[in-house]
C-alpha cells in the first residue's frame, strides 16, 4: 500500500464536529501484551491479552470559533464516542473509540501557538475499524434514505484465467464460486487444495483461488452476507424538530431493505453520540445504507454514520 496524507479527513467526539480543531490524530490499537515465562524457556515470551486501543488528538485553541475547548475543557469523566474519518466518503474506513479523556494538556510554542494534548483511551470494546455510511459529516431536512454502501465493491466474476494462475477477490464480502464442467484436476484456495472439480467454493475477503486444468471450466462468483453480526457508531452533531431515529439499513439486492440496527431516537438537545451492536449471530446483508426516520418531524440533523461488520464468530464487541 502506497503512503497517504491525512488531508481531507475529520474527527467528532461526543457529537462535536472538531476537525477545523485538529492538528493531528494518533490510533493505536491490537491486543496487550502479556509477558510470561514458561519453564522451558530462559526469557519472556509474550501472549496476547484483552483487545484494546485509543484515539489521541492535538487541537489547536480556539475557544470562540472552535468547538474542541467545549468538547475537552470539561475533562467529562463519562465514556466519550471518538470518530475518525479517512477522507470524507461512503464506504471510506474509519476508527472510532468508546474512550474516557485522560487530560487537556495546553503547550505554548515559542511562535506562539496554543496546543492542547487529549488522550482518549478505549474504555469496554477498544478500537474497531469501520466503513462510513455517511459521506462526513450529513445534513437531513427530513425523513431520508441514505445512499447504499455495497461491500462487494461491485465485484463480478472475472474470466476464468490460464491453468495454474490464481485470481485474487476484491470484494469486501465472502464470495461462493461455482466450477462446473471443463477437466479441473485441482482447485486451491490461498495455497491450500480445496477441491478437484465441480463444485461450491468459498473465497473469504482477498483470497487467491487458482485452477488447474486440461479443459477450461466454468465459473460464477457471488457475493455473501456475512454471519457475525455488526456494530454502530452515530456522531449527531446538531438536531432541530420534535424527533428522529438513525437507522442502519441493508440488504440483499439494494431494492428490498430492511432495518439492522437502530440508535435511540433524538428528541432534544445535541451534541450526542451513540454506539449500537446487533449479536454476533446476525446475518449482515450485501448493501447497508444509514437512514432517518421520525414520528413527529424535524427540519435539520447533522449526522456521521459508521459501521463495523465483523468478519469473525464467537467474539464479544
Amino acid at each position: 500500500m502506497a503512503k497517504t496524507t491525512g488531508l481531507g479527513d475529520d474527527f467528532l467526539i461526543g457529537g462535536y464536529h472538531i476537525g477545523d480543531d485538529i492538528q493531528d490524530v494518533q490510533i493505536k490499537a491490537g491486543l496487550k501484551a502479556l509477558d510470561v515465562t514458561p519453564i522451558t524457556k530462559k526469557a519472556f515470551e509474550r501472549l496476547g491479552g484483552l483487545r484494546d486501543g485509543s484515539i489521541d488528538v492535538t487541537a489547536f485553541f480556539d475557544p470562540v470559533a472552535g468547538a474542541s475547548h467545549a468538547a475537552f475543557s470539561g475533562l467529562p469523566t463519562s465514556d466519550q464516542i471518538a470518530t475518525y474519518l479517512r477522507g470524507q466518503a461512503i464506504g471510506n474506513p474509519a476508527a472510532c473509540c468508546v474512550s474516557r479523556v485522560l487530560n487537556y494538556d495546553g503547550t505554548r510554542a515559542a511562535d506562539g501557538m496554543l496546543t492542547f494534548k487529549v488522550t482518549g483511551d478505549g474504555d469496554g470494546y477498544g478500537l474497531e475499524w469501520g466503513e462510513q455510511l455517511t459521506a462526513g459529516v450529513r445534513t437531513d431536512t427530513a425523513a431520508t434514505n441514505g445512499t447504499a454502501q455495497d461491500d462487494a465493491g461491485g465485484v463480478t466474476a472475472p474470466a476464468v484465467p490460464a491453468s495454474g494462475t490464481p485470481v485474487t477477490s476484491t470484494s469486501g464480502l465472502p464470495v461462493q464460486v461455482v466450477i462446473s464442467g471443463g477437466t479441473v484436476t485441482d482447485v486451491v484456495i490461498d495455497g491450500t487444495s480445496a477441491g478437484t472439480g465441480d463444485g461450491t467454493y468459498t473465497l473469504q475477503p482477498g483470497a487467491s483461488i487458482t485452477l488447474t486444468y486440461s479443459a477450461a471450466p466454468t465459473w460464477t462468483w457471488t457475493p455473501q452476507a456475512t454471519s457475525y453480526g455488526a456494530q454502530g457508531y452515530l456522531q449527531a452533531v446538531s438536531f432541530t424538530g420534535t424527533d428522529v431515529t438513525v437507522e442502519i439499513q441493508h440488504s440483499a439486492d439494494n431494492s428490498s431493505w430492511s432495518t439492522l440496527m437502530s440508535f435511540t431516537q433524538i428528541t432534544g438537545s445535541t451534541p450526542l453520540a451513540q454506539r449500537t451492536s446487533v449479536t454476533n449471530t446476525t446475518t449482515v446483508d450485501r448493501y447497508l445504507r444509514a437512514s432517518t426516520v421520525t414520528s413527529g418531524g424535524f427540519s435539520s440533523l447533522e449526522f456521521a454514520v459508521v459501521v463495523v461488520r465483523n468478519q469473525v464468530a464467537s467474539v464479544v464487541f
